[in-house]
């Protein structure tokens, strides 16, 4: 934009020069005419037609841009329309990929297999030094692996890529980084990235009948503690029929499932992974706020003595759901009989239907000491890889920097602002909830490349109650870190 506007002064300027004797006054006159013209072409420039200026271009003589992309239960993981719906998420993907085919000469092409095919299609594929498969996404997880086998480009090595840009989330990447090493891309492209970050959705109506306060004012204050929730789940608990023990259509103070253990972790601020000074990550030592954080959770929400949470399948009497085909703790949920139900954002899909109403908000503090609250981005959230057998990795970072870019407004509208908003949530506090929640995205590195048994560790240990579980780390935490290590040399050495 910049060079068109210098461009213009220049011819201005030689007109003037080359002019046959006019008055000053006249020169005067040229070169406000010229100053104005100059406004009037930038005006007419949208901002897409400017953002298609700056962005990576080429002519890729009708290329075959194929796409391996994972198919989810719970996720929206659809990178490809073939035609105009009226759906505004369908309708934004067809006619952002339209777009950028046009722009680079190019057919994108989707396939969209289970993670487990796209797994071992990807496997064959680099084994043969197959390059049908110019990217591919998968549950981040199962997508690591390929990087430490060395089946990855560092996407730090591809030019055309700008992951400073707001349409890559540059968060969530830096926690994947491992210092000038990054294989995996999340961005606005995908949009099961989104739906793996983890939230807490709570009952209004149970908030409002058992006199809890405004938990959206509670967030903005930054006083979303552990704590506060506690508090809210106590004032909820109640046998509803009278008979001393809890069952599904009594009242609990919150419903998950065992892998809620891990966001709490990040939503305290806590994680047992750090970076030296060269961005390498490192377990630590867990200090006293990691058992604080952890003595918080245990008695908040999972200590055998309170029967204020029902946690998955372990919480006896509420079988009655699995005959109406859901797992208890949705079914808790769905039916009113849960204040909070701890899961992920695509699980909204499940709670269209509801009868009463609810509203979402971020995993709490540990305290109001902590300066910010944390969102755990799941180790099934879909991330982008690049094979080394991809024809032409800078081809492909073009092709994906447009995707991306040309996603940041049409796609994410429709996601964020029409569908969440429209069909999933049910006020506009639960947006602005949302902003918190996608700003403050966490990857948890230890989770990615599957490092010891800690999480397992952690997550028994909560739930269970332990008191042993500080002499439990202690014993795994050197062959984690030696299985760290060992990742990291292969990440390292692979880029």
């Amino acid at each position: 934009m910049e060079k068109r506007i210098c461009i213009l002064f220049v011819i201005a300027a030689l007109l003037t020069a080359c002019g046959n004797g006019e008055t000053a006054e006249t020169e005067k006159t040229a070169d406000t005419a010229g100053g104005t013209d100059t406004e009037t072409a930038a005006e007419t420039l949208s901002e897409k037609e400017q953002l298609l200026a700056a962005l990576p271009t080429g002519d890729y003589g009708g290329y075959d841009f194929m796409m391996l992309n994972n198919e989810s239960n719970f996720a929206y993981t659809q990178m490809g329309a073939e035609e105009l719906t009226g759906e505004g998420i369908n309708d934004a993907i067809y006619n952002r990929n339209s777009a950028v085919a046009d722009r680079l000469n190019v057919k994108l092409t989707e396939n969209r297999v289970g993670y487990a095919e796209v797994t071992s299609t990807m496997k064959t594929a680099v084994a043969a030094g197959d390059s049908t498969y110019s990217c591919f996404w998968n549950e981040s997880a199962f997508v690591a692996p390929f990087a430490i086998e060395g089946s990855l480009w560092n996407v730090k090595d591809l030019t055309a890529l700008s992951l400073d840009q707001p349409w890559w989330d540059a968060g969530a990447m830096a926690d994947l980084t491992i210092g000038d090493y990054l294989y995996f891309l999340v961005g606005d492209l995908h949009l099961m990235f989104r739906e793996s970050f983890w939230m807490v959705g709570f009952n209004k109506n149970i908030a409002d009948d058992v006199g809890i306060e405004d938990l959206y004012n509670v967030v903005r204050e930054g006083a979303w503690t552990m704590d506060k929730m506690g508090a809210a789940m106590a004032a909820a608990r109640a046998d509803l029929n009278g008979d001393g023990s809890m069952a599904g259509n009594d009242r609990f103070g919150m419903t998950c499932y065992e892998g809620c253990v891990i966001p709490l972790f990040i939503g305290a601020g806590e994680t047992l992974v750090e970076r030296d000074e060269n961005g390498i990550p490192h377990f630590v030592t867990p200090d006293d706020r990691f058992y604080q954080a952890y003595e918080k959770i245990v008695s908040t929400y999972f200590a055998k003595n309170i029967d204020y949470s029902c946690i998955g399948g372990k919480t006896k009497n509420i079988d009655q759901y699995a005959a109406e085909g859901m797992d208890a703790f949705h079914g808790v949920f769905l039916s009113g009989h849960a204040l909070f139900y701890l899961e992920p954002i695509g699980s909204l899909k499940k709670l269209r239907n509801m009868d009463a109403e609810f509203g979402v908000l971020p995993y709490p503090k540990l305290d109001e000491s902590q300066p910010e609250y944390a969102t755990y981005i799941a180790n099934y959230a879909a991330v982008c890889g690049v094979p080394v057998t991809t024809g032409d990795p800078e081809r492909t970072g073009v092709v994906l920097e447009n995707l991306c870019a040309l996603s940041h407004d049409d796609l994410q509208n429709a996601y964020i602002n029409d569908t969440l908003s429209f069909k999933y949530i049910r006020d506009e506090d639960s947006r602005d909830m949302l902003d918190i929640l996608f700003a403050t995205g966490r990857f948890n590195l230890s989770d990615q490349l599957d490092v010891g048994t800690i999480r397992a560790k952690l997550q028994s240990s909560a739930i269970s109650g332990s008191n042993t579980v500080a002499a439990a780390l202690e014993k795994l935490l050197p062959a984690a870190e030696t299985k760290l290590d060992e990742n990291i040399r292969k990440l390292t050495q692979a880029g």
